[in-house]
């Protein structure tokens, strides 16, 4: 079984009492056959440690958690396999690149755009797709925006001793900027596919995910096709809306037409499954939405990465 570990920006410094214990030691004959499949040994020091990785992993220390990123070597790069064509260019001073299924990059009548996690960058979508993760690209471009900021950071995050759903833990002006590339990016997508917002879809990875779920209910006054976050914990101001109909009348948009998938790892160090999943159902019930998630799922063992099964999930959501 394949796992793709994308590098992340830790984002805030979470006790040791709300991250799980996740740290699993294997075999090195067993490296890279589960989703737990990187540590050969846990430290205790934390409540993630992994002392030493699995070869071809590296050992990423971040705000007290110590963990592997996994990610395949680059190989070559992204050729037209199977007959795709790949294309690169900027928007909103974002450098983009894409991939169109079939040698014609006009013909497609479905986008889905990508946000990768926090430190990674756009091309990390390309190792996902040398997998084959994206199936069948016949009618469809992938959009791979990279972070404008340098750090390829979304947004800048404080480690202040603030929590996960504490505004003080963000810079929210940060946060502002990046959803208006990505509305940017969106609107040029859009064009191209007869300025029909149900024809885009929005999906992201970590800080990714956490900027997806922002995207459709603090900067959009529109419904996308569809909202996929792959572990990613709500921002502000969207866990404010939580037992404050003040703020949630304010969301951006909160129409019953919207789709959401959201898929958690239930040994996520990052971001604690149980307070993630029910956060995000809790907003979506404050804006009377509930029945906008079409998908959710917490996947045993599944720490902060991604897996095949979740982009079969993806494909399925956006196919239906």
């Amino acid at each position: 079984m394949i796992t793709i570990t994308i590098t992340i920006t830790l984002m805030l410094q979470l006790s040791a009492a709300a991250a799980p214990k996740g740290c699993t030691e294997v075999t090195r004959d067993k490296c890279g056959t589960s989703w737990y499949d990187s540590c050969l040994k846990c430290g205790t020091s934390g409540s993630y440690d992994c002392e030493q990785c699995c070869p071809g992993c590296t050992s990423v220390d971040k705000g007290g958690f110590k963990y592997c990123d996994c990610k395949p070597g680059p190989g070559p790069s992204p050729t037209p396999s199977g007959g795709d064509s790949w294309a690169h260019y900027t928007v909103a001073s974002m450098d983009v690149t894409s991939v169109t299924g079939g040698h014609d990059p006009t013909k497609y009548d479905k986008v889905v755009v990508m946000l990768h996690g926090g430190g990674g960058s756009g091309s990390d979508w390309e190792y996902t797709y040398q997998q084959g993760w994206f199936g069948n690209l016949s009618g469809f471009k992938y959009v791979f925006p990279t972070s404008s900021l340098e750090s390829h950071v979304w947004f800048n995050t404080y480690k202040n001793g603030c929590g996960l759903n504490d505004d003080c833990a963000y810079d929210i002006p940060s946060i502002q900027g990046a959803a208006s590339r990505v509305a940017a990016l969106i609107e040029h997508e859009k064009s191209f596919v007869g300025n029909d917002p149900s024809k885009v879809y929005l999906a992201g990875f970590s800080e990714g995910a956490q900027l997806t779920g922002y995207m459709q209910l603090a900067e959009l006054d529109y419904p996308l096709g569809g909202i996929v976050v792959m572990d990613g914990f709500p921002l502000p101001p969207l866990f404010d809306m939580i037992g404050h109909p003040a703020i949630a009348k304010n969301a951006s948009y909160a129409g019953q037409d919207m789709r959401w998938m959201i898929w958690h790892g239930a040994a996520d160090p990052i971001f604690p499954a149980n307070l993630t999943v029910s956060t995000w159902n809790s907003i979506l019930g404050a804006i009377g939405a509930s029945s906008t998630l079409k998908v959710e799922h917490t996947e045993p063992g599944m720490t902060h990465t991604l897996v095949k099964q979740e982009f079969d999930a993806m494909l399925d959501f956006i196919h239906g």
